[in-house]
């Protein structure tokens, strides 16, 4: 498979993730993998679909995969969403401690 093929979009998904109070969007490529992701806190859905409906984090894509690889047992006993949100908050707290360090 050419990796063009690989990098097509072919589903996006758009979950409301009460517990976590946030919208996540979702790409799969043709082969059901995850290719994009994005998310918003908060239950605006119509501001998540204008400003945050589209795949343009490529830190948090990116930190996605490594998680995939670094936590397989992790990922193979929580749902697909139940992963993506720990992943997240994983994300969203690195930045932070970046930030705050960084400063």
């Amino acid at each position: 498979m050419t990796t063009k093929k690989k990098n097509t979009v072919d589903k996006v998904v758009h979950e409301w993730c009460g517990e976590e109070d946030r919208w996540v969007y979702v790409e799969y490529n043709n082969q059901r993998k995850i290719i994009g992701l994005n998310f918003m806190q908060g239950d605006d859905y119509e501001y998540f679909k204008k400003y945050w409906a589209h795949n343009n984090n490529k830190a948090l894509m990116a930190f996605y995969t490594v998680m995939l690889y670094t936590f397989p047992i992790e990922k193979a006993n929580v749902t697909t969403l139940d992963f993506i949100n720990k992943v997240m908050w994983a994300f969203h707290e690195t930045q932070e401690i970046y930030f705050e360090f960084n400063e």
